[in-house]
Formats: structure tokens, C-alpha cells, sequence
């Protein structure tokens, strides 16, 4: 760490993560130092700067940011910043390059090895497990780095295909790394750590929020050479990643699958739209082999992804029902709202919800009783209300719940 990363850090507390006016400053400053010394009056003639920004500019200090210096001093994290040998030039190059970037373990040097980003649904089908978890382990195993969000389904089975071959994966979170998110993954996160890096842009204590998920997409594509979308869905989150790819130059791969699973909506509309149709590793690597001398040399079938291994990469909510599956267009709306009405009564006797706390699953137990605001909730479960937003926020992003008008929190849909 140097002092420059107390700069980097009190710049991304004044303008929030994702801001494009760090290119700006890189761009116009001979450092970060000359910027934080310019001054108000330096920072008004840049024109560039919301009320709000100019602000904070002004306001938040240097101590400030030696807070979280500091923190990450004692729990033994990197920061690495745009002065930092160690960061990217690959996101330096895009249009929102993040001011900081909180390391817990050694990040690859991604610009001169290939790297391979890996994203999909988190309600994964078994077979979209075993191909993530497969095509992971063999990019893995021959020296190509993986790069994933550490969410459930297709990320986890990336992340544990590329651990399994003893290689290299990057985890690219949506919250702060020390924060306790997905604490079934917490092991993953630690394993991955030790050989690879867990990252992020945010603080280490900073909760997720729904919009930090499509803010870390820009990084987990600008990280790769190429992005696979492994399953997904017709509004998969996984397409945002792969829109994102498309924006920044990537090369975006898809795995297609039957027209009758909504599961490859997603993929198939990707591949119709000119993503490259891939179904295993090799396929991958030949699109790199002019650049890249890399010749896959050890592989891993699907047939030797044992069940246990994949029954145990947990995934979201269940998978949709398949097109054939569906309800016919003819079932009366009588009979729609008694099936609705069964759903209703089946999800409030399952009060169990997988990679969430046992905060959240005491909060959503009440909710499923009845829709409620945030004081009902405080009220009913004695809960600091930080703790209870906080819970609400795990559900939000696990679809569990969400907030409607009024404050009020209810079951989708």
C-alpha cells in the first residue's frame, strides 16, 4: 500500500463507485495528489462535478478514507489502486474504472494471461452445473484464469470446477469482502483467496444493494478476454454481464441448449444475436489460439462430475417449469387463481431458504404472514432496524421478497 491509496480511496467516498469521472482525473492530473491538492476552487473549474460530488469533494477528508485504510491493514487486504503496479490496464481502459480495488489474496496479472469470465444463472440446472463446474476445471487445469461473481448456481460451479484443477479464479463481489454475504460460499471464498484473488469495489464491511450486482458485471467482463454465459434465462442478470462484455470490445460465448428449457432463453437469444456458440473448453481456447499458446492437455468429462459434487453447489430459487411444462393459455382463471392460491399456502409452509442468513429467514417467516414495512418487522421480531434492512436486502437479491409502494414488503409478484 502506499499513501496515493488514501487519495484513490477519499475520491471513490466522494463521487460513489462506477463513476466515469475517474477517467477524467487520469486523464487531466499528473497524479491523484495534484487533484486532492487543487482544492475547492481547482475542483469548480473542472466543470464536470454534481452539486452532490462537488459536495462531498469538500466535505469528506483524508482521515476519512485512513479509516478504511487502516481497516484493511488489520484484516491483511491489498488495496490496489490505478498508481498500483498490480492494477489492470485492461480496466483501465474501460469507461467506469474503479478508484479502488480491496484484494484478499494475489490478483493475476490478467493483461498477459488469458482469462475467462464465467456467468449464468443462480437457479442452475444439474447439467448447467456440471458443464460450469467442467469447462471451469479444464480452462483451470491449463493455465487460463477463471473470473466469476461468487453467486449461487453457475458462478459457484465455475469457482469450484477451476479450484478442483488446482488453478486460478478470480471472485468479483457485490459487496465489501469482509461482509458476511452468502455465508454458504464463505469457505469457497477463503479457498479461492488462498490461490487466486477475491475483489471487490467496495469497502470491506459494505452490504450488498441490488444495484452494486450490475455495477461489478463492468469488472468481472473487463477482467476477461472473453465472457461464457453457461445458463440463463430471458432477464438473467447474466445478460447484463454479457451486454456489458459487448460494450467493452469482449468476446461473448454461450452454451445453447433445448428450445423447451427457459433456462436457455437467455443463451439461445445471445447465439442468435451473434455470441459464439461454445460446449466445452476447446472450444473456447481455439478462439485464442493465435495469441495464446495454449493446448488443452488435461480434461474433465461430464461423465466424471460425480452427482455428490454437484448436488452440493448450491443453487437459487427452483428452476422455472419448461415450456412444455407450462400451464395451457386454456385453464380458466378460476382455476389459475386456485392454483395461485396453493402456491401461496405452499411457499408459506416452506420456511427455508438456501444461502441466506437466519436473520433473513426470520424476517421473510413474517412476511409470509403477512406483507409488511420495515416497523412492522422491527416491532414483530425486536430486531435494530439496520439489522432488519439489512436481511430485507438478502431477500431482495435472492428474489425472495420484494419492497412495494408504500414501504411495504411482500412476496414477488
Amino acid at each position: 500500500m502506499t499513501d496515493t491509496a488514501l487519495y484513490w480511496i477519499w475520491l471513490q467516498k466522494c463521487l460513489g463507485c462506477s463513476n466515469p469521472k475517474v477517467n477524467t482525473i487520469l486523464r487531466f492530473y499528473p497524479s491523484i495528489a495534484d487533484f486532492y491538492e487543487g482544492g475547492q476552487q481547482e475542483w469548480r473549474l473542472c466543470g464536470c462535478f454534481t452539486k452532490r460530488e462537488f459536495s462531498n469533494l469538500c466535505t469528506y477528508t483524508i482521515q476519512d478514507a485512513k479509516e478504511i485504510y487502516d481497516r484493511c491493514k488489520m484484516l491483511g487486504y491489498k488495496i490496489v489502486t490505478p498508481d498500483s503496479p498490480e492494477y489492470p490496464q485492461l480496466l483501465k481502459e474501460i469507461y467506469e474504472p474503479p478508484a479502488v480495488l480491496y484484494v484478499n489474496g494475489i490478483l493475476p496479472d490478467v493483461d498477459n494471461i488469458l482469462t475467462i469470465g464465467m456467468v449464468g444463472t443462480r437457479n442452475a440446472t444439474p447439467t448447467g452445473k456440471k458443464l460450469a463446474y467442467s469447462i471451469g476445471y479444464d480452462l483451470a487445469k491449463n493455465g487460463v484464469v477463471v473470473v466469476s461473481g461468487g453467486a449461487l448456481g453457475i458462478d459457484t460451479s465455475a469457482h469450484n470446477g477451476a479450484l478442483a484443477a488446482g488453478g486460478t479464479t478470480i471472485c468479483v463481489l457485490g459487496c465489501g469482502i469482509n461482509y458476511s454475504y452468502l455465508m454458504t460460499n464463505a469457505q469457497m471464498r477463503s479457498e479461492i483467496a488462498n490461490s487466486g484473488a477475491v475483489i471487490s469495489e467496495y469497502p470491506p464491511d459494505t452490504p450488498p444493494q441490488k444495484y452494486s450486482f450490475p455495477k461489478r458485471n463492468r469488472i468481472i467482463s473487463a477482467l476477461s478476454q472473453g465472457v461464457l454465459v453457461v445458463e440463463a434465462g430471458e432477464k438473467s442478470g447474466a445478460l447484463i454481464t454479457a451486454s456489458t462484455a459487448l460494450s467493452q470490445n469482449k468476446d461473448v460465448f454461450a452454451i445453447p441448449g433445448q428450445v423447451t428449457n427457459a433456462f436457455a432463453f437467455g443463451t439461445n437469444s445471445l447465439i442468435k444475436q451473434g455470441a459464439i456458440p461454445v460446449t466445452n473448453a476447446q472450444d473456447i481456447i481455439n478462439e485464442y489460439s493465435e495469441k495464446y499458446s495454449i493446448t488443452l492437455k488435461e480434461t474433465l468429462p461430464l461423465s466424471e462430475i460425480s452427482d455428490n459434487i454437484i448436488s452440493s453447489i448450491p443453487s437459487g430459487k427452483k428452476p422455472p417449469l419448461s415450456v412444455n411444462n407450462m400451464p395451457s393459455a386454456k385453464n380458466s382463471t378460476k382455476k389459475a387463481a386456485s392454483t395461485l392460491e396453493i402456491a401461496k399456502k405452499d411457499a408459506k409452509a416452506h420456511t427455508e431458504l438456501d444461502g441466506v442468513s437466519e436473520t433473513a429467514k426470520t424476517v421473510y417467516n413474517i412476511i409470509l404472514n403477512n406483507s409488511s414495512t420495515v416497523d412492522d418487522i422491527v416491532i414483530k421480531t425486536k430486531l435494530p432496524t439496520a439489522k432488519v434492512m439489512q436481511a430485507l436486502t438478502e431477500l431482495e437479491l435472492n428474489d425472495a421478497v420484494e419492497r412495494k409502494s408504500g414501504g411495504v414488503y411482500a412476496l414477488p409478484g
